[in-house]
């Protein structure tokens, strides 16, 4: 399916697979969540990087977040194989949504597949490493280097710059990836276009792209600017580039 990664469409298929999916829409992702990954969500209201600091030091938690202060739809926090997503309560339910499937899409991306990964190619010591237990053998780096494989801690990935654009091509790959896998988990992308046109009559490009708009924002309870983009993505996989009849209108 064009425009879709397999990777993604994979990892979403698995996921829901482990969580038990029932068909039914919209999915309990915060349920699938806590039952298939080892994350607690958080829910704190008018979310922010001093917030959350302050919540896991009230816990006896120290970390250093190393960042400026600002508001937040979503952060998440890994250590040694399991951790937390924090949600902002001032959100709206379909914001809080798609924020939980985004962050624990970068569980599985960023963190889960990449540590399987590096267990695999070059053993379960390796968690040591990564884990931040100890400091990579010389070896351990060739051979991470020879086989492609990360094996540095897990840092976080927020930082960006004073307007709001991430500072990294990595951050934005990283960025673009996770949303592409919050939306297949929560709206799987075979599954709209086939919701949009189930018989699969003759339309065109725009009138596929609305009413997919509208099935993923009444059924799905996608945010609407989420939603307005993956319509015109979708669109594109079903239907291909809109015809010049379609640009103008006819």
């Amino acid at each position: 399916m064009k425009f879709i990664s397999s990777v993604v469409t994979q990892a979403a298929k698995d996921f829901w697979k482990r969580a038990g999916r029932n068909g039914v829409f919209p999915c309990d992702i915060s349920g699938a969540v806590n039952l298939v990954l080892p994350i607690d969500i958080i829910c704190l209201s008018e979310l922010s990087l001093k917030k959350i600091q302050l919540w896991l030091t009230t816990r006896k938690v120290f970390i250093d977040l190393e960042i400026d202060d600002r508001l937040l739809h979503g952060f998440i926090l890994i250590s040694r194989g399991c951790g937390f997503i924090f949600i902002n309560g001032t959100d709206t339910e379909e914001e809080r949504r798609y924020t939980i499937a985004h962050e624990a899409s970068h569980f599985l991306l960023d963190y889960k597949f990449p540590r399987e990964l590096a267990v695999r190619k070059l053993g379960e010591s390796i968690l040591e490493v990564m884990d931040g237990y100890r400091e990579p053998t010389l070896e351990e780096r060739i051979d991470g280097a020879l086989t492609s494989v990360t094996i540095k801690p897990y840092t976080h990935l927020l930082e960006k710059t004073g307007d709001g654009t991430f500072d990294c091509l990595n951050i934005q790959h990283s960025e673009n990836e996770a949303d592409a896998l919050a939306l297949e988990l929560l709206a799987p992308s075979a599954t709209v276009i086939k919701d949009t046109n189930p018989n699969k009559t003759k339309i065109s490009f725009y009138d596929f792209k609305n009413q997919c708009y509208h099935i993923l924002r009444s059924k799905y309870l996608i945010p609407d600017s989420i939603a307005e983009a993956y319509s015109s993505k979708l669109a594109y996989v079903a239907k291909g580039a809109p015809s010049l009849v379609s640009r103008l209108g006819f």
